[in-house]
């Protein structure tokens, strides 16, 4: 790079990564990959340092950092990276991995900063968080040392350990070794089953499910691996172990579906619950089936790599399976398989499944109900409309925009009038029944990107981007409009008659900034109502 700068420009220019370097806390170079992760031109960014694009909830971090890796030549560099949290011109917040290293800039000490955007990474990890800490499966993420990076809170319950006794510390010692029993394993997916090492000196029969991570090159980046304690199942299998007797007693009435079968497949003998499991009408239908037992599986090479196994090892543990219903319909399945002999000495397959199904459809009604759950965090429950959390968070980003483009946005207070009368004349109830219906009201007559919010009590805010103050004002009309024909309460059997005060305000006309706008309407609104109630106050 130092002997020739057109040669650097045009190498730089053709990285996937944002390059940017940094001397005298100014921006010296950018190429278009950094431009367009950060909004701005190359020359809006030269004017500018570190402060320009830093989130403010990183910047102090980040400038710490930068303290303790002076630029120039010497060991200060970040050379392995990390995560920081960027803006850009629009104010949206993006992760980005950040590594920089010293260089010589022109004959001056620089640093050489690469970022590289992992928004969509970092954003699916808190997913993942927030999904793994709610299981009630333990979790341990693992570096590709085979360490303990990251435990879930069910994990810490299973072994009676704090996160500090199990983070760093390598995987293996969290089980006794001797006790592995392996039995299905593939290029990146392991599950074993092995005594997991609790406080006080016990141990608990765990399922270990674990999962190989991998980078874009495809080396090893870390595992993934899943606890789930064995306790009751293992009691089931030592307890049939030692009464085979007791087994054949309980066969027709056990709750778990149960068959034997040869190794072609050809069924032998199930249970009324394995037929009940797989949608038939008895077990003698399920037995005359030609395609035997082979034919339930959706996956015909899964039966042979089950089979596979079973051949190696005699016995197979809580094997995971996707079977097929007599109505076409998918069954999951936890099943435990033993290789054993007929009385005529030929092999066999004795199987016990548990209907893991429901399982599956809970995990899916979780996930959908995180989604509605993140949508109620920013409503409110009686009057779904938007709630001042979002209000706030909404009206920074609206007036950075509107600043951009110069259109005007207006801000409506709203107050209803003598409502009070109407909460001691009809009760709590019906009162908050009345502003649910007042808050329809309003949402019948907002296109987006308008919106109200249910400001606290009886009193609301309904904001208008791109709204100056006549086309404001035109649309209060429209609400005392519609809330003059409206007729309240009718569905609880009471005819009552709303009216509201109004109070506007205009950015930039009125106001600079979210605080002032706010504050000019809420002055506008107060002056309404000061004087006479039911009308509209402007903040000009």
């Amino acid at each position: 790079m130092r002997k020739s700068e057109a040669t650097f420009r045009h190498m730089v220019e053709r990285l996937p990564e944002a390059v940017l370097v940094i001397q005298d806390g100014l921006f010296r170079f950018s190429n278009r990959r950094a431009e367009a992760l950060l909004g701005y031109s190359g020359t809006e960014l030269q004017s500018g340092g570190v402060e320009a694009i830093v989130h403010p909830e990183e910047l102090d971090r980040v400038l710490q950092q930068a303290a303790k890796c002076p630029c120039g030549e010497g060991d200060g560099a970040d050379q392995t990276g990390c995560t920081i949290k960027i803006a850009d011109r629009a104010g949206r917040s993006r992760w980005a991995q950040l590594r920089s290293e010293p260089i010589t800039w022109q004959g001056r000490p620089a640093t050489l900063c690469l970022l590289r955007d992992i928004t969509a990474l970092h954003l699916t990890a808190e997913k993942y968080s927030r999904i793994v800490d709610s299981t009630s499966e333990g979790f341990a993420l693992l570096g590709a040392d085979m360490r303990v990076a990251e435990v879930n809170p069910a994990l810490l319950f299973m072994t009676g350990d704090s996160p500090e006794e199990l983070i760093g510390k390598p995987f293996d010692r969290l089980y006794q070794t001797e006790s592995v029993e392996f039995y299905s394993a593939s290029r990146d997916h392991m599950s074993f089953e092995a005594s997991l090492l609790i406080r006080g000196g016990g141990t608990l029969a765990t399922l270990f499910k674990r999962s190989t991570l991998r980078d874009p090159a495809g080396d090893v980046a870390g595992h993934l691996v899943f606890l789930t304690d064995m306790t009751e199942l293992k009691a089931t299998q030592a307890e049939l172990r030692k009464a085979e007797q007791r087994y054949r007693s309980m066969y027709r009435n056990a709750v778990q579906g149960m068959f034997q079968a040869e190794l072609d497949g050809k069924l032998l003998r199930v249970n009324p619950a394995y037929a009940r499991v797989l949608g038939y009408d008895s077990t003698e239908e399920m037995l005359s089936l030609k395609t035997g037992s082979e034919g339930l599986y959706f996956d015909p090479a899964e039966r042979q790599r089950m089979l596979k196994a079973l051949k190696r090892r005699g016995v197979l543990a809580n094997f995971e399976v996707k079977l097929r219903r007599k109505d076409g319909q998918p069954v999951w399945a936890l099943a435990n398989y033993r290789l054993t002999q007929d009385d005529g000495g030929q092999k066999i397959i004795e199987g016990i499944l548990v209907d893991h199904t429901q399982r599956k459809h809970l995990e899916e009604a979780l996930r959908r109900g995180r989604e509605r759950f993140r949508g109620l965090s920013m409503h409110d429950n009686l009057t779904r409309l938007y709630n001042t959390r979002y209000l706030y968070k909404a009206l920074d980003a609206f007036c950075r925009s509107c600043k951009a483009s110069g259109e005007p946005m207006s801000l409506i207070f709203i107050d209803m009038d003598h409502f009070k009368r109407v909460v001691d004349t009809y009760g709590h109830l019906n009162g908050s029944m009345a502003l649910r219906e007042v808050a329809r009201t309003f949402r019948s007559l907002l296109r987006k990107p308008c919106f109200g919010v249910a400001y606290g009590g009886d009193e609301f805010v309904l904001v208008l981007p791109g709204y100056d103050t006549p086309q404001a004002m035109a649309k209060v009309e429209s609400i005392r409009r519609k809330m003059k024909r409206t007729t309240y309460l009718t569905d609880s059997g009471l005819s009552v008659r709303l009216s509201a005060s109004f109070g506007i305000a205009t950015y930039p006309q009125d106001a600079a900034d979210v605080r002032g706008l706010l504050a000019k309407a809420d002055r506008a609104l107060f002056r309404v109502k000061q004087t006479a109630k039911g009308r509209v106050g402007t903040a000009s």
